[in-house]
Formats: structure tokens, C-alpha cells, sequence
């Protein structure tokens, strides 16, 4: 069984192809869910009505926990369920950003902890309702020694959603995802915009200085990339994914606090370490700062 943390777009995309591979799922709420049908609708339109099994609390001391709440609640999460977490529990960490898998270490010292990446996307219409808006590939991989041992989650979890694969340099991709968030998530949250609206010429000079900026705090923890090939990727992403909104987006349009500390804040911190100079990103920190502040 897999119990999954969070009934959003991510942690309902995962359930409903869990469901749909075989595997019993329990889906984990803040708050009491009286709807027993997942409906779900893939990129090829079909629909599908999966019976779902919902509760507040965990149930199983052995079923791995896929976490898929947003950064800012995961560890009000992991706290308000840790009574019920056996140590020998898999954790894995699947949200935008960096920061929360050293939380979660120091609440949960001998759980096998995993970092995910996902570049599957959907949309939540209503409650247990979504669309899926985007296919990608996955990435695991171990955030402590304990967490080496789990590789064999792979094959349901690859099952459920294909191009999901084991990484042992899962931090790389943890850097790239950040990366991509920063230069496209507090944009297109200060502009209002759609993530294809970054095409236009009047952002790829921000684009440009975002990517030096963020390539020079990666590179001083010891995480290199290519310039030139970041800012393919980037706007392949910007095409790819041109008619969707930026979870920061959404985020900021219903007045939602968003995953800043865990995206912009993460970087900032981590350029004050290595004394790096940052001041795009500084900037637009303290513009999605303000506008969360003003709700």
C-alpha cells in the first residue's frame, strides 16, 4: 500500500496512476473527505473514476509515504503524523524547491529519506478532481544512507507514471529543478502571466541574469551546469508548458503564501553563505514577498 500526503494536483496525480497500476492507495487530508471517488482525466482526455480511500491520520506503519504537500507545509505535516511514522518508514519528498529534506532528517533522524523531482504536472479542478496537464520524467533518489536501500520503489512508482527512474546524484536534479522555478515561477506570479508569455524578448534579459546568478550559487556548492545548455532547457520548458500557470502564480492570484523561502529564499541564503552577489533574485524575493504580505 502507499499512503499519500497531500490532496493536491501532484499528490492526487500520483494516487489516481497508483490506483490504476494495481496498488492500494490511502490518500492523507488535512481535513475530513467525505468524497470516495478520484476522478481523473489523462493528457489522451480519457476519464477515469477510481474509488479512493481517505483519512486524516496514517494507518500503516510499513507503507511508504509519499509526501506531495507544498514546502511551506511539509513539516507541519511530517510533525502532525510523526507519533504515527515506524523509523523504518520510506519518506519521500516531492515538492518545488530545497530546504525541507534537512527539516525532515532532524524530526525523523533514522527514516530512509528520498528526494523527488517530477516534471508530470496536472490541475486540480475541485476536491479529487484533476486534469493531467503535463508528462515528464521523475527523479529519486537517496537523501541519506538509509534511504539507499529503497530503490526498489521505483518499479511501482514507474509503473504508475512512466520515466520514473533511481538517481544517485539526485542533487543535480534537485538544483535543476530549482533553477528552472527560479527564473519561471516569481515572473510569471509579479507579471500575471502564463508561463509562454516569458518568450517574449522583453524577459529573456531577466531570464539571462537569473541564470548567471543561479548558476554561480549552484556552482559554489558544487553543482556545475552549462550556461548555454540551462537556458535550452528554460525555454524549453517555457514552450513546452506555455499555456500553464506557475504554481507560484496560482499561489499569489488566490492569496496563497508560496514556496519563495524554499525557492528564491533557499538560493539567497545559500549566496550569503559563499558571499555571491544576487540581487535579481533578492529583488524578486521581496516582490513576492510583498505581495503576500499585502493579502
Amino acid at each position: 500500500m502507499w499512503q499519500v500526503m497531500g490532496a493536491g494536483a501532484i499528490g492526487c496525480l500520483w494516487a489516481a496512476n497508483l490506483l490504476r497500476s494495481g496498488e492500494k492507495v490511502q490518500l492523507i487530508t488535512r481535513q475530513p473527505c467525505s468524497i470516495k471517488i478520484l476522478h481523473y482525466q489523462n493528457l489522451a482526455k480519457q476519464q477515469f473514476s477510481l474509488p479512493i480511500t481517505t483519512s486524516t491520520f496514517l494507518t500503516s506503519t510499513s507503507a511508504p509515504i509519499l509526501v506531495c504537500v507544498k514546502a511551506t507545509q511539509v513539516i507541519q505535516a511530517i510533525t502532525s503524523h510523526q507519533h504515527s511514522i515506524d523509523a523504518q518508514q520510506a519518506i519521500i519528498l516531492m515538492h518545488n524547491g530545497m530546504g525541507c529534506a534537512e527539516q525532515v532528517q532532524a524530526l525523523l533522524p533514522h527514516n530512509p529519506i528520498i528526494c523527488a523531482t517530477t516534471a508530470n504536472a496536472s490541475l486540480l479542478h475541485c476536491p479529487l478532481n484533476i486534469q493531467q496537464t503535463g508528462q515528464g520524467v521523475t527523479y529519486l533518489g537517496a537523501y541519506n544512507n538509509k534511504g539507499k536501500s529503497q530503490q526498489s520503489l521505483i518499479v511501482p512508482l514507474n509503473l504508475a507514471l512512466s520515466n520514473t527512474h533511481w538517481c544517485e546524484d539526485v542533487n543535480k536534479k534537485l538544483w535543476l529543478k530549482l533553477i528552472i522555478n527560479m527564473v519561471i515561477n516569481p515572473l510569471t506570479a509579479i507579471h500575471r502571466i502564463q508561463n509562454g508569455q516569458l518568450k517574449k524578448t522583453a524577459f529573456q534579459r531577466q531570464i539571462n541574469a537569473l541564470i548567471n546568478e543561479t548558476l554561480q550559487v549552484a556552482e559554489a556548492e558544487g553543482i556545475v551546469f552549462n550556461k548555454e545548455e540551462m537556458l535550452i532547457i528554460i525555454n524549453q520548458v517555457i514552450s513546452l508548458t506555455a499555456e500553464n500557470f506557475s504554481s507560484m502564480n496560482r499561489d499569489i492570484f488566490y492569496q496563497r503564501h508560496s514556496e519563495n523561502e524554499f525557492i528564491a529564499g533557499y538560493l539567497l541564503t545559500s549566496a550569503t553563505v559563499h558571499g555571491i552577489n544576487t540581487p535579481l533574485i533578492k529583488d524578486l524575493y521581496q516582490q513576492i514577498k510583498a505581495l503576500e504580505q499585502a493579502y
